[in-house]
């Protein structure tokens, strides 16, 4: 009984480990437009996460985080003479994240699987 305690124990006080999301993803968002394709490259760092994300409009710089399943990143979208910073939240399971953006008032979903 007091074995099992302790093994509980140490799974609360121990935190979960960031998930490895490093490497080149296929992007899909959906928006009013349809869905969007892309490529999303990541280096992580812990729980640092930069890269690009490329697609027909261009490619753009990427800076987030990630935390046990938890991703977060922001696109700097530069258009013209415009920036845009678009965040985006989401989950990780395995080799796909999917989860939501909001671009200026425009919000919607998004899903990646790891490029093989």
């Amino acid at each position: 009984m007091i074995r099992r305690s302790l093994s509980w124990m140490i799974l609360l006080v121990v935190p979960a480990c960031a998930a490895d999301v490093s490497g080149a993803w296929n992007f899909k968002v959906a928006s009013p437009e349809g869905v969007h394709t892309a490529k999303l490259t990541v280096t992580q760092d812990g729980e640092k996460l930069t890269g690009a994300f490329s697609s027909q409009r261009g490619e753009h710089k990427v800076e987030g985080t990630v935390q046990g399943d938890r991703v977060e990143f922001t696109v700097r979208y530069t258009g013209g003479d415009q920036t845009m910073l678009i965040p985006f939240r989401g989950v990780v399971e395995g080799d796909k994240m999917s989860g939501e953006y909001k671009a200026e008032e425009t919000t919607g979903k998004w899903t990646a699987e790891k490029a093989k």
